[in-house]
């Protein structure tokens, strides 16, 4: 893992100015949760955590002071450390392909299981984004936010990689290992959808939405009945598990 993460950093010292607290709350906002979840920032030239949030207590069970990338690695369940290593290695290839003005613009997405303080096992959706590059484009600094996603499992496998495009650029979905090209997917929403989509998961009425967005409530009605239709779900659960697993928000 450590070779793995030097090659997305490109052999870079990881010794830059960390002022970047503005682009961390930035990316915050692009990241949507559906469980208890904790955060933390990690160098990935140093491949050591500089930042872990408290919740990691109440999700792990233990403190912030012994999360750390070594914690990860020899807490999975031994069924996940193989496709963990493989998507780590597929993130790799995929941001070293992109122009450096794109590295920030997008957030990686896949789940594992991580074994508690107290033995057990909890199903883990993490997911990332960079929040730090140099000027060519060498990932430095990446935001890493794992929520607790045991309860929306309905079977006992991960979920594919996805990488989704923020800021307009364009999502790949469930990326077979094995492809040397990334194929963009075709997207399930549209625009209005997906912003219609995140404030009903947020237990926004559809008259609440309707005035946020500047739309009649019989609009937001319509989208939400296409929203089910598309994703093919018949109750709110059961959108809100798959929109999660899925990384549609």
């Amino acid at each position: 893992m450590r070779k793995t993460w030097h090659q997305i950093a490109r052999y870079h010292s990881g010794d830059v100015a960390t002022n970047f607290e503005l682009e961390v709350y930035k990316k915050m906002l692009d990241i949507f949760q559906f469980g208890q979840y904790y955060f933390y920032i990690v160098n990935i030239a140093k491949v050591e955590m500089e930042y872990v949030n408290e919740n990691v207590a109440k999700v792990l069970g233990i403190s912030p002071e012994d999360f750390s990338v070594e914690y990860i690695f020899e807490n999975l369940h031994p069924e996940d450390k193989t496709r963990f290593a493989i998507y780590e290695q597929k993130v790799t290839e995929f941001f070293n392909q992109l122009p450096p003005e794109k590295v920030l613009k997008y957030k990686v997405s896949y789940d594992y299981r991580l074994r508690c303080k107290d033995g057990s096992y909890k199903w883990i959706l993490m997911q990332t984004t960079t929040i730090q590059t140099d000027e060519n484009g060498a990932v430095i600094r990446v935001l890493g936010v794992q929520t607790d996603i045991s309860h929306l499992k309905t079977e006992n496998k991960g979920s594919g990689l996805s990488f989704l495009g923020l800021d307009g650029e364009p999502s790949f979905y469930n990326v077979a290992v094995g492809q040397t090209v990334f194929l963009r997917s075709e997207e399930l929403f549209s625009k209005r959808e997906k912003e219609v989509l995140k404030l009903v998961l947020s237990g926004k009425s559809s008259a609440q939405i309707a005035e946020m967005l500047n739309i009649s409530v019989h609009t937001v009605k319509t989208h939400r009945k296409k929203i089910l239709s598309k994703s093919n779900c018949s109750s709110l659960a059961e959108l809100g598990s798959k929109s999660v697993i899925e990384g549609w928000v």
